[in-house]
């Protein structure tokens, strides 16, 4: 467990300093505005299944998986969230957080580590105390959350290996984004198998990625 420090982003919501990387767990622009605009509207709201099988590469604040939860109940669609966290946050650092208003904020927090939880109807969560180098995921995803610490801190999790592991176990069509559109991840991504693709980025960032898996055609955006 690590007991990060809790920093106000410009948009007004919190979000944490790792003590060991130095790095925040989301842009200092705006913590909900860049977890909103990457992964809500540019992963979850793009994928089609009513149950979408998400994984998340670093559970961190539990922001990005209260979000998808709040998207899955406005959308009528159900969440199996599979999140993998080397570094999980104390649960007192995260009661503190805004988000802790949220009745499914806590819960998230509290809920066991390696077992599913229902955490509402529409949303279970299973949480993994895990370093991702190494680890192996026996399930199947429909949607991929590559939000890891940037590329320069944590070369080892943007590797060709990595992205192939994930890419494997996305269903045909599934899909990965994340914040970073540095050149080594999109070339170690097509290395990996995906059909890369840049998106405006979020809160004045030029660029993000969506990766797609062989077999899905999305219209309408920039072929890198």
């Amino acid at each position: 467990m690590v007991r990060p420090e809790i920093e106000i982003t410009d948009d007004g919501s919190p979000t944490l300093r790792h003590p060991l990387t130095g790095d925040t767990y989301h842009s200092m622009r705006g913590a909900v505005g860049e977890a909103l605009h990457v992964f809500v509207r540019e992963g979850f709201s793009f994928v089609g299944p009513p149950c979408v099988r998400t994984l998340e590469i670093g559970f961190g604040s539990g922001l990005n998986a209260l979000l998808t939860a709040r998207a899955a109940a406005e959308q009528g669609r159900s969440v199996r969230y599979t999140a993998i966290e080397r570094y999980p946050v104390e649960a007192d650092v995260a009661a503190r957080l805004d988000y802790a208003s949220d009745p499914l904020f806590v819960p998230m927090h509290e809920a066991p580590w390696g077992a599913w939880t229902e955490i509402a109807p529409h949303f279970r969560l299973k949480k993994i105390e895990a370093s991702l180098p190494g680890y192996r995921f026996d399930d199947t995803f429909d949607l991929v959350y590559f939000d890891a610490f940037a590329p320069d801190t944590q070369p080892e999790m943007w590797s060709r290996e990595i992205f192939a592991h994930l890419c494997d176990r996305l269903s045909p069509g599934g899909v990965l984004v994340t914040y970073s559109a540095k050149g080594t991840v999109k070339e170690n991504l097509r290395a990996a198998g995906f059909d890369v693709r840049r998106l405006p980025g979020a809160l004045g960032k030029r660029h993000m990625i969506r990766a797609v898996k062989p077999s899905c055609s999305p219209a309408n955006e920039q072929r890198l």
